[in-house]
């Protein structure tokens, strides 16, 4: 069968809108990037803030850097908590002994609690024949602070003068090492219808070594006694 339709000329397809829509394309260009950066700029603080709350370098624990001091702190011994003074590095024949102690004492009818530094001055003497030696020369108590406390009474006591006790010279159980003691005793008013207070914090033994006329080496009592008188 015949097809009397002739053949359609096949002309080439055009796309009108694209064409108007790439000649718009500078137009919109110019509206969306200063709206872009805009944008950019509005976001910026936030970025800033989400920085600056970000995790620290060892994870953001507050806490656990201050615990962290709080242990270096608690593990120091005597020796370095007084570097970190400058007492040793400046005078070695100067050296202090902390002062914490709680304790129930049973004349003082509740816990002594009592605070502040004792501080042990040295000397180095020069005896004939015999080279320089170190001794122990004055003891002196600083920033004392004591109280007994019963239930809700507080009785704020009074330390008196350190002295040294007992024999003083070369130790027994540390050979190279010289051994001394020394106490002070503290005083403050009795609980109601008693007697006044008294008892004595001992420390014993302190030792120490030396060379040429310097401490070199310092233990002190770190558990010292408390005793009613």
């Amino acid at each position: 069968m015949q097809d009397n339709n002739p053949p359609r000329e096949i002309k080439n397809m055009t796309t009108p809108h694209l064409k108007k829509s790439i000649g718009r394309s500078p137009l919109r260009l110019g509206f969306f990037l200063p709206a872009l950066a805009v944008a950019c700029f509005a976001l910026m603080p936030f970025a800033q803030s989400a920085q600056a709350v970000g995790p620290e370098p060892n994870g953001g624990d507050l806490i656990g850097n201050v615990t962290e001091e709080d242990n270096a702190v608690l593990e120091l011994g005597s020796d370095t908590v007084e570097a970190a003074m400058g007492q040793v590095a400046e005078n070695p024949n100067k050296r202090v002994i902390p002062i914490i102690i709680k304790k129930p004492l049973q004349c003082a009818g509740g816990d002594v609690i009592l605070h502040g530094d004792l501080v042990v001055s040295f000397k180095a003497v020069s005896p004939p024949r015999n080279g320089a030696r170190v001794i122990p020369l004055t003891l002196k108590l600083e920033r004392f602070r004591g109280k007994a406390v019963n239930g809700k009474i507080e009785r704020k006591l009074v330390a008196m003068k350190p002295e040294r006790i007992g024999h003083f010279g070369e130790s027994k159980v540390r050979p190279g090492f010289f051994a001394f003691s020394f106490e002070f005793v503290v005083t403050g008013p009795g609980l109601p219808g008693g007697s006044p207070l008294r008892f004595a914090v001992r420390y014993t033994p302190n030792l120490y070594k030396y060379e040429n006329g310097k401490v070199t080496n310092w233990i002190p009592d770190k558990t010292p006694s408390v005793r009613c008188r």
